[in-house]
């Protein structure tokens, strides 16, 4: 009788334990299932200053058992490895192979971006990301590279903005910024005479540009971004508003102290700074260092770098190293336009009669 009342009390016992592990372990898989970047913390953080998009990638077979990437296997080496190339001593066989396998591998990296907007994993989307950085920057150069691009840019397009307006109110910043990259990238490769590009990218940048409670990284990029669209694809066939002078001006309110109401970081004024010197160099001397003319029939004003003088002045006295140096290559492409317009301090108003002296283009 005692034997069969401890075995009664055990075998009870033992169903509760049972029962007890059989909760746990459902309690478990339930946590697993949830999705970490819904954490307000990781989804609000910032980015250290030095972020790249070259670091590791978290890319594995998943995505459609594409060949580029892994988490440590090739995310920037040669990857020759993963196609069959002709070691033929024939030299033009071997480069027609390469070739080959360079297509190839973009036509694999691009194939990613039509699953990126059906991903709720945002380190996954990143990932993504991280692939199709290294397939265009490495493998698309050249008109044939730029062919394939050009015919998968709808789908890389949409997936890019997909991450940068929220993917699913799950996007990471690590996320948003290696989107911002890609876009960055594929403007170089797809060249000039681009309007319809610049037009497609315009108005989300610069919401992201504006956002002030974004990371400071990710402002950065969607700027750099932008300024590069401008640089190589637009025209200057835009309208006022959709055109460089509109970035342009959003650069000049960005490297000032304040912008929206809120303390600007040095890093993103400096990157301000450095993009408005490049846009500025698609402008003629007159309306970079052009003093303004007391002809009441003249139409050039002062030039826009001449009216950010004072405020690159106090760049120059900043305590930020970058700031300092990004406002210094300010003023020497102001000083380089004075120089071309044949001016100097005393006669600076004098614009009408002297912007054609110098340069090798003029008349």
């Amino acid at each position: 009788m005692v034997s069969h009342g401890r075995e009664k009390q055990d075998n009870a016992t033992g169903k509760s334990k049972k029962t007890s592990g059989k909760t746990a372990r459902k309690k478990k898989s339930k946590d697993s299932n949830a999705d970490p970047n819904h954490d307000d913390d990781i989804r609000d953080m910032d980015l250290p200053e030095d972020f790249s998009i070259t670091g590791t990638s978290m890319v594995s077979s998943e995505f459609g058992g594409s060949n580029i990437g892994g988490e440590e296997d090739d995310i920037f080496g040669d990857g020759e490895d993963d196609y069959d190339v002709d070691n033929s001593k024939d030299p033009s066989n071997r480069a027609e192979n390469a070739a080959q396998a360079r297509q190839a591998k973009l036509l694999d990296a691009l194939s990613l971006a039509s699953t990126l907007t059906s991903e709720k994993r945002a380190a996954k989307r990143e990932g993504g990301f991280r692939v199709l950085f290294k397939a265009i920057t490495q493998y698309a150069t050249g008109s044939v590279g730029q062919e394939i691009l050009q015919s998968r840019w709808t789908s890389l397009l949409e997936s890019c903005l997909y991450s940068i307006r929220g993917g699913g109110s799950n996007s990471t910043p690590a996320e948003q910024y290696a989107a911002c990259r890609v876009l960055e990238a594929s403007s170089i490769i797809l060249g000039e005479d681009h309007d319809e590009i610049v037009l497609e990218l315009n108005d989300s940048l610069k919401k992201v540009i504006n956002a002030t409670g974004r990371a400071t990284q990710v402002r950065i990029a969607a700027l750099r971004c932008l300024s590069m669209v401008h640089f190589i694809c637009g025209t200057h066939g835009l309208e006022d508003g959709e055109d460089v002078v509109s970035v342009l001006e959003l650069c000049e309110k960005l490297c000032s102290e304040k912008y929206r109401g809120e303390k600007v970081p040095p890093t993103l004024r400096a990157s301000a700074l450095d993009c408005w010197t490049l846009l500025s160099s698609t402008l003629p001397d007159v309306k970079v260092a052009g003093g303004a003319s007391d002809d009441e029939f003249s139409t050039i004003s002062l030039g826009r770098g001449l009216e950010l003088l004072s405020l690159l002045a106090l760049c120059l006295e900043s305590t930020d190293v970058g700031l300092r140096s990004s406002a210094g290559e300010c003023v020497t492409l102001i000083h380089e336009c004075r120089l071309n317009l044949g001016m100097d301090d005393d006669d600076a108003e004098n614009v009408t009669e002297r912007r054609f002296r110098t340069g090798e283009n003029r008349v």
